[in-house]
């Protein structure tokens, strides 16, 4: 369910209906175009929004891809440089960005801040909390216990490919996501 409704999904045709994004693990191979500019990168989700016949509205195109720079502070001369002139924290970004502009409902984030510096998770983070903030809902993927504990609002823990548990804020601690993660309930009263 989402925001209380069923929803099915089998394509990412119908994940994008339905307001579902995936930021993967592997941005370079998964979520950028490196040889391709920023405000291609940007649009190509959404590219039909652009299309007026058989040829792009390139203003239109480019305007979207500068407001979406400017909004997530990516460091970059131009939206018309290739994506892989960027550092890891601002590729992240760009992966964000395309997706930013067609309404989420739902951001999957699949360890969102591997090979970033630390001052780029920081402004991964404040980005993911200013949209859970806006009522997008987020589900992280991550194996960075700090990560997890630090970020989340409530944890469920995986074990043997089943969800074995999960925690709200109080019951977080490493003891408890690493006794969910074995099999063996969490213990409530030595949770940090």
């Amino acid at each position: 369910q989402l925001q209380g409704q069923p929803v099915r999904i089998t394509s990412p045709a119908q994940a994008i209906a339905q307001g579902v994004f995936l930021v993967p693990e592997d941005r370079k191979r998964e979520g950028l175009i490196l040889d391709m500019p920023l405000v291609e990168n940007i649009t190509l989700a959404s590219l039909r929004r652009y299309a007026r016949l058989l040829l792009i509205d390139r203003a239109a195109e480019g305007k979207v891809a500068r407001t979406q720079q400017v909004r997530l502070s990516i460091k970059t001369p131009s939206v018309a440089v290739n994506a892989a002139t960027l550092s890891g924290g601002n590729q992240q970004k760009v992966v964000l960005a395309k997706f930013l502009s067609m309404a989420p409902r739902l951001m999957i984030f699949d360890e969102p801040t591997r090979g970033i510096d630390v001052g780029a998770k920081g402004e991964i983070y404040m980005l993911m909390r200013g949209l859970a903030d806006e009522g997008v809902a987020i589900l992280m993927i991550s194996s960075d216990m700090e990560e997890v504990i630090g970020v989340s609002d409530r944890i469920a823990v995986m074990h043997d490919g089943e969800i074995s548990g999960t925690l709200d804020r109080p019951d977080f601690s490493e003891l408890n996501v690493l006794r969910l993660a074995i099999g063996q309930p969490a213990a409530r009263d030595e949770a940090a």
